[in-house]
């Protein structure tokens, strides 16, 4: 059970760093709303670059699917777009390859993937996450990655 307590406890570390890193990143990018937002900035509305820097000192990139943050302490975050069909709409998703790597980077190895899956499924079953595809893919409560 204590390895199962402190998969779940990574996982929310992982959780609070993404409601921090993406908060500063939209703060700074105002009026961008959201990740969709960016990424439609960056390719159709050419508003802004593939890659840049804010005024805070994240990092972003945007990829295929979504965007990865850098904060300016060096934690690296990438959530991808997918479309819920719940909510018939694309919302910021993450998984257990991105957490797992989250996890590394931020030098706290030793989750196996079924570790951090199964932390993420009992974590939506209590409201912490969401499961937006059932057991794959995983979304913060408010879908915005937003403080709830």
């Amino acid at each position: 059970m204590a390895r199962d307590a402190s998969s779940v406890d990574a996982v929310l570390h992982f959780a609070a760093a993404l409601r921090d890193i993406r908060g500063r990143l939209l703060a700074d990018l105002f009026p961008i709303a959201d990740i969709a937002d960016l990424l439609a900035a960056v390719r159709s509305r050419r508003e802004l670059p593939r890659e840049g820097r804010t005024r805070s000192g994240i990092e972003y990139t945007v990829h295929g699917a979504g965007c990865r943050m850098i904060s300016s302490d060096g934690m690296e975050l990438d959530v991808d777009l997918v479309t819920d069909r719940l909510l018939g709409r694309e919302v910021e998703v993450f998984d257990a390859w991105r957490i797992r790597w989250f996890l590394d980077e931020a030098a706290d190895d030793g989750y196996s993937h079924e570790d951090i899956v199964a932390a993420c499924i009992h974590l939506a079953s209590d409201s912490h996450l969401r499961q937006v595809v059932e057991g794959r893919w995983f979304a913060l409560p408010d879908d915005t990655g937003s403080p709830a």
